[in-house]
């Protein structure tokens, strides 16, 4: 398994139950395709650097986590499609 990080802004508009559940969403479509989460960072409300969707901040977050290459587009696809996550980025890290 290789190591990967993702760092995702989720709308601004979002209850903390919300949050926490899409975020649980997240690590569940990365556990359900053979990975392992292994450190969540809250970053919190922070403001954009540009307008992303008529909205100019969100929520910050930083996941941890090991995966077989060929699922990381499997989570990126579904990731696509979900409008409550303005932007992410997943990235494999090296040691």
């Amino acid at each position: 398994m290789k190591e990967y990080e993702i760092v995702y802004v989720l709308r601004p508009d979002l209850s903390d139950e919300d949050r926490t559940k899409k975020v649980d969403r997240i690590h569940n479509l990365i556990t359900d395709n053979g990975g392992q989460v292994d450190k969540v960072d809250d970053w919190g409300k922070r403001v954009l650097a540009y307008e992303i969707k008529h909205y100019t901040d969100g929520y910050y977050g930083l996941s941890l986590f090991q995966m077989p290459p060929q699922a990381v587009n499997k989570v990126s696809e579904r990731l696509n499609i979900d409008e409550e996550i303005l932007r992410y980025q997943i990235v494999a890290t090296r040691k």
